[in-house]
């Protein structure tokens, strides 16, 4: 009962650093309005890098290794991922409101810094949204508990959730995972072979709604307490917008519910898994369309 107790207060350490990293320049949920001002034509492009990063995290830090042999597993995982967020993230082409120029204009994403000002007719003007997240890297942080091993099976669960009366918005995580090592059907491999396939939900406050779905093949390599692991990994997601566009004229459609696709589709991941009996440390780095950083922290058999 203590280890478990100490392992559940580390996993919400964790969590509760990453959400304080994530909302260190957003604690009066400026992400939310600034979101809100934006019409359906530009917050796809607004918030496109932020989708790509966000799954790009979610997406990682499944497993450290592709042996699962057929023997009782239990163990509890703090994930922390990092996306590396370069200059392409930091803007995107949009188009200001009638009767502004309808020239796409190049301006901030919510990555980026100020946004662009545009002149119009009778002295008129009009500023583009501001970047709300001013960082080069993208972290989260997320607790994951791994159950098996039947019939070479591991299950995997993630579960958060955060709930307070302050500006910060509510955040419900969820997602399932399994993983199925493929030793068994081959004679004398040099490796371990497995593959998975997972699927994740995470809504942050009442607009923004994301879905995430993966599916992978590893292989690995025990030398004593070292592991190197490899794979490759094809993964999806979605997120959906559902809001009240602010400001709006009686004359406009002010309800914007909206769904798109990250850009990430193919991963290759390469990494290593450091087994100390009871405490497990694992680092990877995983190539895609955006560059990921993982590393994990876990506690279990």
């Amino acid at each position: 009962m203590f280890k478990l107790t100490i392992i559940l207060k580390s996993a919400s350490l964790y969590f509760a650093l990453s959400l304080f990293l994530i909302n260190s320049a957003n604690a009066q949920n400026q992400l939310e309005d600034a979101i809100k001002q934006l019409s359906s034509e530009n917050v796809t492009g607004y918030m496109q890098p932020f989708l790509n990063g966000f799954s790009a995290n979610m997406n990682s830090g499944f497993a450290g290794s592709a042996k699962i042999d057929n023997k009782f597993t239990i163990r509890l995982d703090a994930i922390g991922m990092a996306t590396i967020i370069g200059a392409a993230e930091k803007e995107y082409s949009a188009i200001a409101p009638a009767p502004f120029s309808q020239q796409p204009v190049r301006t901030a994403t919510v990555f980026g810094d100020q946004g662009a000002t545009l002149q119009g007719p009778e002295g008129l003007s009009y500023k583009f949204q501001n970047g709300q997240l001013d960082m080069d890297y993208f972290p989260l942080v997320a607790p994951q508990l791994t159950i098996g091993n039947i019939y070479n099976t591991q299950l995997l669960f993630r579960f958060f959730t955060y709930s307070s009366d302050s500006d910060v918005p509510d955040i419900d995580m969820m997602g399932i995972g399994l993983r199925h090592g493929l030793n068994q059907y081959f004679n004398n491999l040099p490796v371990d072979l497995a593959t998975g396939v997972f699927y994740q939900t995470f809504k942050i406050g009442d607009i923004i709604d994301t879905n995430f779905f993966s599916i992978n093949g590893m292989a690995s390599k025990e030398f004593s307490l070292l592991t190197i692991y490899g794979g490759v990994q094809y993964e999806y997601a979605s997120m959906n917008l559902n809001y009240t566009l602010s400001g709006a004229s009686v004359e406009e459609d002010s309800e914007i519910d909206l769904s798109f696709r990250s850009e990430n589709y193919i991963r290759a991941i390469l990494g290593f898994n450091l087994n100390l009996g009871v405490v497990h440390l694992r680092s990877d780095f995983n190539l895609g369309k955006v560059s990921v950083l993982s590393a994990s922290i876990g506690f279990g058999i």
